[in-house]
């Protein structure tokens, strides 16, 4: 599991430095991991219902989830940026806008579902920008370690959404200092991609790898 640990916190730091400006490659490593992470949590129940199981069946289940989710690079960018947005957006639902306007049980899935068809109407409109967010968003949260393989596994076992919740303005130690370390990377990340864009390198990048132009409606 550590090496696996390791794999999704270098893919985090990807998606959080560069994230946008990979365009298609950026939504197909969302939808790879999304897809893979659904069916792991998933997987116990959907096998349940065919009669299948075992590692042989959970490892089939979490191929299949991210080959799914990879496939979201071969439709148009902001379709495929819209599905991760929704993700991302009915995560916030459920961790920063329900306790705000509730006070919790079932009633937080529907705004879950809310906020999330906002995030995926974003995506859909204003591509690049929600791109950028979301891939941060996203990133910061792997790398910084804020999700692992273990509340995936908890979530699975629980089937409960609560062990991938996280505080955003929590703070880690590091070298004696309380440091705000998803906070952190995702201004990092932010502000990566904008430079990113603004300084011309992802035109260049466009220049010589098929699908980058996506993002800048070139392709």
């Amino acid at each position: 599991m550590e090496l696996l640990d390791v794999g999704v916190a270098l893919a985090g730091l990807v998606l959080v430095l560069f994230g946008a400006a990979l365009s298609v490659y950026a939504t197909a490593l969302l939808g790879v991991l999304i897809g893979a992470a659904g069916g792991y949590v998933l997987a116990p129940q959907l096998l349940g219902v065919v009669g299948a199981g075992g590692v042989v069946g959970l490892a089939v289940a979490v191929v299949a989830g991210g080959a799914l989710g990879a496939v979201l690079a071969s439709v148009a960018l902001s379709v495929a940026t819209a599905i991760p947005s929704f993700v991302v957006g009915a995560y916030l639902g459920l961790y920063a806008v329900t306790p705000l306007f509730t006070a919790g049980g079932l009633v937080r899935y529907p705004v879950a579902v809310l906020t999330g068809v906002a995030g995926a109407a974003l995506g859909l409109t204003l591509t690049r920008v929600a791109l950028t967010f979301v891939t941060a968003f996203v990133g910061a949260a792997l790398a910084s370690g804020s999700v692992t393989l273990a509340d995936f596994t908890a979530a699975r076992d629980g089937l409960t959404p609560d062990p991938i919740l996280f505080d955003p303005l929590a703070t880690t130690p590091a070298v004696g200092v309380e440091v705000p370390l998803f906070g952190a990377l995702f201004v990092l990340g932010v502000l990566s991609q904008i430079g990113l864009f603004e300084l011309g390198w992802v035109t260049r990048l466009a220049a010589v790898v098929p699908g980058i132009g996506r993002v800048l409606g070139d392709d």
